[in-house]
């Protein structure tokens, strides 16, 4: 069942999307009620969830959306007078699903977060903000999720504040510094990471590496399909 929490104030009304188990959503709750914004908080759990019946009666200004895993409709987006943003867990050049995971694959020098403007189509809207960092060959799926989150936490930290002490005209100077950043390729669907995940037999030992870099994370190990069978990587402790 989806939650959905409200911290009244006189301020500033907030729809705050955010995830279960997450310390960067708690972390942005408590700084959005320490604001004084008037915040409803929906938290999310996994995928294919359905909304809250009642977040239709929402009508305020700003929806904020922070690893969550709804998809939100036009309907609810067009309530927010002031802007719906969503801070999506990878740079322009990678829209949609497994992110980073193909970032990886890729072999990709740098990776980022992007602080957008929603719309109904997925990771479409208008750019407000890209940070970009660095990565190394020593990175692997666990360690750049640990930097993406902390990056975007701060992302969604600095919104809030130009939020609170500037309101609309901080969206505004966003969309100007940052018209020049545009979305690339089609977003990609979860399917893609899938079957990213799914190991051809004859795979070559240099593509391999390339996959398991990608896509092993504890819990979630790529795997081979064989006769009926499924095998899944377990790494030797290091």
């Amino acid at each position: 069942m989806s939650e959905m929490q409200s911290f009244s104030s006189n301020g500033t009304r907030v729809l705050f999307f955010g995830r279960e188990k997450c310390v960067g959503t708690e972390a942005l709750l408590k700084k959005l009620v320490r604001c004084g914004f008037d915040v409803t908080f929906v938290k999310s759990r996994k995928r294919g969830e359905v909304l809250p019946e009642d977040i239709y009666w929402w009508d305020g200004d700003y929806i904020l959306c922070f690893r969550s895993l709804y998809v939100l409709p036009k309907q609810l987006l067009d309530k927010a007078k002031v802007a719906a943003i969503n801070f999506h867990p990878a740079p322009p050049e990678y829209p949609g699903s497994g992110c980073v995971n193909f970032a990886l694959y890729d072999n990709a020098a740098e990776y980022g977060v992007t602080a957008h403007i929603m719309n109904e189509l997925v990771d479409n809207g208008d750019i407000l903000e890209v940070r970009r960092f660095a990565l190394t060959p020593c990175d692997d799926l666990s360690s750049v999720l640990s930097r993406t989150h902390n990056e975007l936490c701060n992302l969604c930290l600095d919104f809030i504040s130009g939020i609170y002490f500037l309101g609309g005209k901080f969206i505004e100077e966003r969309l100007a510094t940052s018209a020049n950043e545009k979305w690339r390729g089609n977003a990609r669907r979860l399917r893609e990471l899938e079957s990213l995940q799914k190991v051809n037999p004859n795979i070559s030992e240099d593509e391999l590496k390339r996959v398991v870099r990608a896509t092993y994370i504890e819990g979630y190990p790529p795997v081979i399909e064989l006769h009926g069978f499924k095998f899944c990587l377990e790494l030797e402790s290091k």
